[in-house]
């Protein structure tokens, strides 16, 4: 069905022309004109719906290798998935849901882009190298669940540095790419190092991009599967706290701006500054799949047979005209 693009689902189309050829099936049957004569039309009129059926399917023909015109820009979303992502004060549900619908929305905006997804926890961890199939990022990005707690062992905002630094490397070997960073977090670190790693140290390899934050100063309660979560210490719930100077730190050593995740805030104007500076780049995809329709190729033969249909309706008319004219002279006479 790959290599089909009908214009009516194709049981329909069935239906249809299983129905049309009772028709001319009972027709023929019927017919009153010679046996030979009347066959003739049939089998005429079954080759039109037999073509008519084809050039409804819309067949098409693959051609696998093209040149394409692709965004040049290397988008890298880099994805605090740790626990406290899971509070409840987000815009919009929780923390988490935010940035998943905040990443579909960019992803939405600059489509025809190579995206990339990291997402940290205790490890920080790869989940899809820059690629143009989207569809796998976002089933990737739907499929995180909510972390074990009894797994976790702290977070930092350090955990997917060396990810980072080895995709924004692999990006800056192409040419004519733009590299874009979008790093969602509540800027939370439970498990801080003596050493943290310098970001600035990265600038060099980002094009563009933003830190963006999410929680509140009031804090949200934090649920897992099991419920709420508990501090082990105090037996008192567990309360998260964005940590904005941590993630505004972050996005002045990567040269981005910072942008606090509030219900009006708006991603639109960043997406679009982002799109207006990229450009466009022409590759050789040889796994890229395009489709012709052939389906014209059917129509001169379509166009034949009704043309002949119609060339003997006309000689059967003036047939029947010429005998009821004689008829009528006889009749007078």
């Amino acid at each position: 069905m790959r290599n089909l693009n009908p214009i009516l689902p194709v049981p329909a189309l069935i239906t249809i022309f299983a129905i049309a050829f009772l028709i001319m099936l009972v027709t023929w049957i019927l017919s009153r004109e010679s046996r030979i004569k009347s066959t003739i039309i049939f089998l005429i009129r079954v080759a039109i719906a037999s073509l008519a059926f084809i050039i409804s399917l819309r067949p098409m023909r693959e051609e696998y290798g093209a040149e394409v015109q692709l965004s040049n820009l290397d988008v890298l979303f880099v994805l605090d998935s740790t626990l406290s992502m899971w509070a409840d004060d987000g815009p919009h549900g929780t923390r988490f849901e935010a940035a998943q619908e905040d990443i579909e929305e960019i992803m939405d905006g600059l489509t025809g882009a190579n995206f990339a997804l990291i997402t940290f926890q205790n490890r920080s961890t790869v989940l899809a190298p820059f690629t143009q199939d989207e569809d796998t990022v976002l089933g990737l990005l739907r499929s995180i669940q909510v972390p074990d707690r009894y797994y976790l062992k702290g977070s930092s905002m350090d955990t997917p540095y060396y990810d980072i630094e080895s995709m924004l490397i692999s990006s800056d070997r192409k040419e004519n790419r733009q590299t874009i960073v979008f790093f969602f977090s509540d800027g939370e670190v439970t498990k801080p190092t003596d050493t943290p790693f310098d970001y600035e140290s990265l600038a060099e390899l980002v094009d563009g991009g933003a830190v963006i934050g999410y929680g509140t100063d009031e804090g949200g309660i934090i649920k897992d599967e099991f419920g709420v979560v508990y501090n082990t210490q105090t037996y008192e719930k567990a309360i998260s706290y964005i940590d904005e100077d941590g993630l505004e730190e972050m996005a002045e050593g990567l040269g981005i701006e910072y942008i606090h995740r509030k219900k009006n805030t708006i991603l639109t104007p960043l997406i679009t500054q982002i799109k207006a500076s990229s450009g466009t780049i022409t590759e050789q995809r040889d796994d890229y799949i395009t489709y012709h329709d052939t389906h014209f190729k059917y129509v001169p033969y379509l166009a034949g047979l009704l043309v002949l249909e119609l060339i003997i309706d006309i000689r059967e008319t003036v047939k029947v005209r010429s005998k009821n004219g004689k008829k009528t002279q006889k009749t007078e006479k």
